[in-house]
């Protein structure tokens, strides 16, 4: 009977990967721990694009503040109070996807920000970051580095 209970278990289908919504969900409550650091990894967190033009800025800089001088993810650089809303997740593309994050600091200072997805081999990862001041993370990154080269 156990041989037959352990085939069944072998042939069910696996659960479903994470979606982009459970991603970024899981992605925003990483800020409950204090040391959390989403650049710590960026490949666990970041499309590889987006990792390579952050790797080259820290790379550039040399032990100085290059183009990120904030956490990408928050808009800070201290989290300390961060409340954060999924306000939507909706996928543009069988591998894409957008979601709209509020985030709501002490003193009610508000930030809006679009994570643009990727779907990799690893799973749902940012390929790249909108807000009002900034239309393209990866881009500022990149033209950035491309001065400084």
């Amino acid at each position: 009977m156990s041989f037959a209970f352990l085939v069944a278990a072998l042939l069910a289908p696996a659960h479903p990967a994470e979606g982009p919504r459970a991603f970024v969900a899981r992605l925003y409550s990483g800020y409950s721990d204090p040391d959390f650091n989403p650049l710590a990894r960026p490949g666990r967190v970041f499309a590889a694009p987006l990792v390579a033009a952050i790797r080259e800025d820290r790379r550039l800089s040399r032990d100085e503040v290059g183009y990120m001088d904030a956490d990408p993810l928050c808009q800070c650089q201290d989290p300390d109070g961060l409340r954060s809303a999924i306000e939507s997740v909706r996928q543009t593309g069988r591998t894409k996807a957008r979601a709209h994050i509020r985030l709501l600091f002490p003193g009610n200072d508000l930030q809006e920000l679009d994570l643009h997805l990727v779907r990799t081999g690893a799973g749902w990862r940012i390929a790249d970051i909108a807000t009002a001041d900034e239309a393209s993370l990866l881009g500022g990154l990149r033209r950035f580095n491309r001065r400084r080269r």
